[in-house]
């Protein structure tokens, strides 16, 4: 999966995704969507397939923004498994773009 890059403008299309960038500790994103609408998927690590699929415990796995949503979360990155939390971000539409951009 390819990583965002902060502060740029970004175009999805169709349901692709990118990678957050983020530490362990409290993440304070800018989210900024002039087009489309976005998924921010927050994901602790399970061994059970490897993956980060899984809900992170006690808190919040998914954030949605639409088109003219302009936001500010805090974001908990913990370890799982000795494996950081993972934050992407995914275009909820097949058929429309998604432009955004976001800021620490």
């Amino acid at each position: 999966m390819k990583e965002l890059v902060f502060d740029e403008l970004i175009t999805l299309k169709g349901q692709h995704s990118l990678r957050i960038p983020v530490e362990i500790g409290i993440n304070t994103l800018c989210v900024e969507v002039l087009e489309g609408k976005i998924r921010i998927n927050h994901g602790a690590y399970t061994p059970d397939g490897g993956t980060w699929l899984s809900a992170p415990a006690g808190r919040k796995a998914h954030y949605d923004f639409s088109s003219g949503d302009k936001d500010i979360i805090d974001v908990d990155i913990r370890e799982s498994f000795g494996k950081q939390d993972m934050l992407s971000v995914v275009n909820v539409s097949l058929f429309h773009k998604a432009v955004l951009r976001i800021s620490l």
